[in-house]
């Protein structure tokens, strides 16, 4: 099953195809490339906004009359394939219970080179364990019945593996409250549970986690739930999302990502070391 929304890659071969028309001198439109393609020009335009990918006959029709060289060809050609491979995707099985904002997050989340987390008072999501989740959506979503909770419960155990993927897993860089680590969500064994987890999970090369501690002040009393993700493309601006309570806000706008980055990086400034960091969930795992 093809995803419903441009995934990312998609997007990103589109703006390189809008990028080869543009250069090209005469400027074309998106009108004179679609009668070349013998096409209508809302097909050009779906595919310059990774609506479609075009297909190997058509993509050799663009080369053709943008000047390709045949090192860009080939590049771009490749970029192509793996944007084909990604519409075949593991949560096409989950569609039916997730809701749509949830799954274009999903949809931006698989292609990122690195993620920015600030989570407030609970731990951030690519670090729980089942139990503390379980716990956690007992409390906040019980409107959403048994079956959708269990769903999403699993849903999010298979979105960590972009952290633990074998080829180029995602860096994370994560900040939660000193209250994420003293609450004791589901009980003192699922707390302890949850902590032990977390002097594991911080150990791989790729993860930093850090406490903003209760002496912070405002920092730590803040419950701002913000995401920014990078993508490998240098010219790629990213993408921002914030929890508003009943779905999830996607930002592309590049001034909104700048904002969002410079209130990570406050939220930052307040936190201790990654050392000072796990050093603090190691002694409250032994209080437990």
């Amino acid at each position: 099953m093809a995803k419903p929304q441009a995934s990312r890659a998609m997007v990103a071969v589109g703006r390189r195809l809008k990028a080869l028309r543009m250069a090209k001198r005469p400027r074309l439109t998106q009108e004179m490339v679609a009668r070349a393609l013998n096409k209508s020009q809302d097909l050009v335009s779906l595919m310059e906004n990774g609506g479609q990918l075009p297909t190997d006959q058509q993509l050799v029709v663009m080369f053709d009359l943008y000047d390709v060289g045949e090192a860009l060809r080939l590049d771009l050609l490749a970029e192509i394939r793996a944007a084909r491979a990604s519409q075949s995707v593991w949560w096409d099985e989950y569609l039916a219970d997730l809701p749509r904002s949830l799954v274009r997050l999903i949809e931006l989340e698989d292609p990122v080179s690195k993620v920015r987390i600030s989570t407030g008072s609970l731990v951030p999501w690519p670090g729980q364990v089942p139990p503390y989740m379980e716990a956690v959506d007992e409390f906040h979503e019980r409107e959403k019945g048994v079956e959708k909770t269990s769903v999403q419960h699993a849903v999010r155990l298979r979105r960590q593996n972009i952290f633990f993927r074998p080829d180029n897993p995602a860096e994370l860089d994560a900040l939660c409250s000193e209250a994420a680590i003293r609450a004791q969500v589901g009980g003192p064994e699922v707390m302890k549970a949850q902590l032990d987890h977390l002097v594991e999970f911080m150990q791989r090369p790729n993860i930093t986690l850090r406490i903003i501690p209760f002496s912070a002040g405002a920092a730590a009393a803040t419950q701002v739930n913000l995401n920014v993700m990078d993508y490998p493309s240098p010219n790629d601006p990213g993408v921002a999302t914030m929890d508003t309570g009943t779905g999830v806000a996607i930002l592309e706008d590049p001034k909104e990502i700048r904002a969002r980055r410079r209130r990570f990086d406050y939220l930052a400034h307040s936190a201790l070391t990654p050392d000072e960091s796990l050093e603090l969930i190691e002694t409250l795992s032994k209080e437990l």
